[in-house]
Order: C-alpha cells, then sequence, then structure tokens
C-alpha cells in the first residue's frame, strides 16, 4: 500500500504552486489563505523539508518545490481525466470555448455555421473575455489565444500569425489618407506593444493626421465603426479575413505591420474527450484557409 502525504494536503500546494499566491489557491478550494499556509507547512513536515519560500511581498517554490509541482500536476490532470470520462453526456458532446470578443465575432462565429453542418451533435459554448482564463479552475477546454508569436509551446500550438492592415467599407470612395476618419482601440495588454496608426504612418513616410483618429475602449467597439463608416481601421489581417473574402472590407494599400499570433491551447483533463478533438481538428483545418 503506497504512503501518502494526506490529499489535501498536496491539492493545496498543486494550487499554491500554479498561482503562487495563498489567496488565490484559497479561492479556488474554498477555503481561508491561512487554511493553505497551514496545509503547506503540513505537508512539509510530513516531507522533512521546504517547498515554498514565503516573503513579505510574495512566494516563491524552492526547488523542491520546483521538480515536485510538475509531477503533481501531471498526477492531478489524470485524475481529472479519468472522473471527467465518466460523464459520457457532457464530457463527448459539450466543448466549453473561450477567446477574446474580437476573435470570436469576427473569426469564430461567422465559421461555426461550417463546424456544425459537419458535427451537428456537438454543442459549443464560447465565453468571451480578453483576459487569459485558467482552462482548469474555470472548467473550459479550449482556448485560442492571442499574443506574442513567441508562445508556442508543448500547451500552446500557433495556429497563425497575422499582419496589421488598414481596411474600409468597400462602398467607400477612395479618398486621400491624411484627410480621412482614422479609427483605433485602445490595447489591453500596453506590454504587447501593438501596432499603431502613428507607426502605419511612419512607416508610409507620411505625417500622422492625429487629429483625425477616434479611439475606442475595445477592438469590438472599433469594428463597429468600421461597419458604420465612421472611417478606416488598422486591422489584424485574421480578423478582416471573412470581409475581404465577401467583399465587405477593402484593403487600402501602404504597409503591414507585423502583428502577433493565435494559439491553440486545450484543456490536459479534457484534450481526449470526442467532441474536444472534433473541434480541435476542425480550428485546425480552417485555420489553414487564411
Amino acid at each position: 500500500m503506497r504512503k501518502l502525504p494526506p490529499l489535501n494536503a498536496i491539492r493545496a500546494f498543486e494550487a499554491v504552486a500554479r498561482k503562487l499566491s495563498f489567496a488565490e489557491a484559497g479561492e479556488e478550494l474554498g477555503v481561508t489563505a491561512t487554511a493553505i499556509s497551514h496545509q503547506i507547512r503540513h505537508l512539509e513536515a510530513y516531507l522533512g523539508f521546504q517547498l515554498v519560500e514565503r516573503r513579505p511581498r510574495q512566494i516563491a517554490l524552492t526547488p523542491a518545490g520546483h521538480e515536485l509541482f510538475p509531477k503533481l500536476q501531471t498526477a492531478f490532470d489524470i485524475l481529472g481525466e479519468a472522473f471527467t470520462m465518466l460523464d459520457k453526456d457532457v464530457s463527448q458532446s459539450l466543448v466549453r470555448v473561450t477567446t477574446t470578443y474580437a476573435f470570436a465575432e469576427r473569426w469564430l462565429v461567422p465559421r461555426l455555421s461550417d463546424f456544425f453542418e459537419k458535427h451537428g451533435d456537438i454543442r459549443v459554448e464560447v465565453e468571451t473575455d480578453d483576459d487569459v482564463l485558467d482552462l482548469r479552475a474555470d472548467r473550459l477546454d479550449v482556448a485560442i489565444r492571442y499574443g506574442s508569436q513567441d508562445a508556442a509551446s508543448e500547451e500552446a500550438e500557433i495556429l497563425f500569425s497575422d499582419r496589421y492592415i488598414p481596411v474600409s467599407l468597400a462602398d467607400r470612395p477612395d479618398a486621400v489618407l491624411q484627410k480621412c476618419r482614422l479609427l483605433g482601440f485602445r490595447w489591453r495588454n500596453p506590454d504587447m506593444g501593438g501596432p499603431t496608426w502613428e507607426q502605419w504612418f511612419k512607416d508610409a513616410g507620411e505625417q500622422f493626421p492625429s487629429g483625425r483618429i477616434t479611439r475606442f475602449s475595445d477592438e469590438s467597439a472599433a469594428f463597429n465603426a468600421l461597419d458604420q463608416g465612421l472611417g478606416l481601421l488598422l486591422s489584424s489581417s485574421v480578423l478582416v479575413d471573412e470581409g475581404l473574402q465577401s467583399g465587405r472590407y477593402r484593403k487600402i494599400p501602404g504597409p503591414e505591420l507585423r502583428g502577433f499570433a493565435y494559439c491553440l491551447v486545450l484543456n490536459p483533463l479534457s484534450r481526449n474527450k470526442h467532441g474536444v478533438k472534433t473541434f480541435a481538428d476542425w480550428v485546425r483545418r480552417t485555420a489553414k484557409q487564411i
């Protein structure tokens, strides 16, 4: 018979190692941060060595903690997958997807009819959020995330990378860019340093008409303004692909700015479900058409 530390202490350490926060780990497990701290100390006493370094404003894993964490995470993933597979109705036919508002609206939703025509037995729920959600904690199966092109890893598979191009409604007459109304939006993550109209005009060798830009708090609002004919939008080539193909938009000649990558991430607990594998394969095939 295997002799193991108390399961509650193991769960507490796995959550703390993932969150690097007693408070967030406690919130996930439904207990106080103090209770989590006691569980970690209990586990450390059982093992005879320290797993977590407690600092004034943060915590960090010790070398032993770093070594133990991925093994425990894998073990919990295997347990979670085993129990998930018991729920045949939900686990096999329902796929919970998270992605950004703009990607869902401009890329995923316009193509979902193709998925349902081919896989009518599979249900899809789409959770739109510009924040990166925890697939395990939020019980989500698939994420399509947007970020650095260096984001590829064992967990994150790059579907495609984009460029930023200016577009307008196709039925709008040609006009001098310096006299056009420009549409922009604020990047939710300023650390990404996303492409801007200022950069586009600099690359084009023209003066930036700062007085003619209207900025929105998010990308979806800027797209709505584009659809209302309020101006030109500097947009991800991925998000305007369907509009360009259908003839609703037209591309404005000029520089193309380097963008980022859309990555597919699967929850290790549910990646082997029939619905998840089917949906992920469909996304991969559809992405190759860009």
